[in-house]
């Protein structure tokens, strides 16, 4: 699911030091599509709940992580654009095994309907 980089301690705090090509990582995340829903996935290591915080802002899905007591996760805040089909007040999360789990629900008007013929 995500690519793991290995960097000499030596060479880390070589780049740490000089400032020289900053190492920058993205923070994977999945998303999947169901009838009556979207599950999106974004792996958390070492954040706990109290760190992070989802917030609707104008059609978006604003995740923010910060974790001020360790020195080993990256802060990040990721921004989704809902799609009109959400329903942005029952949107639900959790973390589960180090991953942030949200769950956004379609609207009811929005879901397939099948037509029965005669």
């Amino acid at each position: 699911m995500s690519t793991i980089t290995f960097y000499h301690p030596l060479e880390m705090m070589d780049r740490i030091l000089n400032n020289t090509t900053p190492i920058v990582q993205s923070k994977k995340y999945f998303i999947d599509e169901k009838e009556d829903n979207f599950v999106l996935e974004i792996p958390v290591p070492g954040f706990q709940q109290k760190d992070i915080s989802v917030e609707i802002e104008n059609d978006l899905l604003v995740i923010t992580a910060e974790n001020t007591e360790s020195y080993w996760t990256d802060d990040f805040v990721k921004k989704f654009k809902l799609p009109n089909t959400v329903d942005q007040d029952s949107i639900e999360g959790k973390i589960s095994d180090g991953v942030l789990i949200i769950k956004l629900l379609k609207k009811k008007e929005s879901l397939s309907k099948k037509i029965k013929i005669s």
